[in-house]
């Protein structure tokens, strides 16, 4: 199947030039600005064929563009608005996805990233709701704890913490905590 030639989204425009993330996944790359465009058809069969694939784990220094502030950018498929989905790894950062066309758009090494950290076998896990709605609470919990720890002190919540872990492996927990408040 011929697949369409695409323009990149920088301010260049150029053609894509086809390219393979890895052995037998077909992509698109702009030589200009390093992005990449897959479409997840493609990404669907490549593991189908490949369920144990190897990838390469990060290049040293090849750390991806901090995008994190760019907003939604229009799909050079499809003229429609991407998604922006976080990866919620270290580094930390956003991949574009067209739900219309179904494309993904990596700026520069966001591919080679996202297999240094294990995760570009689980693109589609990445891409979901459930992922999405995970990271939101982990900085949900992050900004609470913080916050009491700044009202509280250190101390205070390192001990509620060290309760909390003994009390959720007690089997009569609810009990516990009704003794807690009524003061025995």
């Amino acid at each position: 199947m011929t697949v369409r030639r695409l323009h990149c989204l920088c301010a260049e425009g150029p053609e894509l030039q086809p390219t393979l993330l890895a052995e037998g996944l077909p992509a698109q790359h702009c030589d200009r600005c390093g992005s990449t465009a897959l479409r997840l058809n493609d990404y669907r069969a490549w593991r189908d064929r490949h369920p144990d694939a190897e990838l390469p784990s990060a290049v040293a220094g090849a750390a991806p563009e901090d995008e994190s502030a760019a907003g939604a950018r229009a799909c050079r498929a499809c003229s429609r608005m991407m998604l922006r989905h976080r990866v919620g790894t270290d580094p930390d950062f956003w991949i574009d996805r067209c739900w219309a066309c179904q494309w993904v758009w990596f700026d520069r090494n966001e591919w080679t990233a996202l297999a240094g950290a294990g995760l570009a076998l689980k693109l589609p896990e990445l891409l979901s709701e459930a992922w999405q709605r995970q990271l939101r609470d982990n900085d949900l919990r992050e900004r609470r704890e913080k916050a009491l720890r700044e009202k509280h002190g250190d101390t205070c919540v390192d001990e509620l913490a060290r309760m909390r872990e003994w009390l959720d492996a007690q089997p009569q927990r609810e009990e516990l905590l009704n003794l807690l408040r009524t003061g025995w």
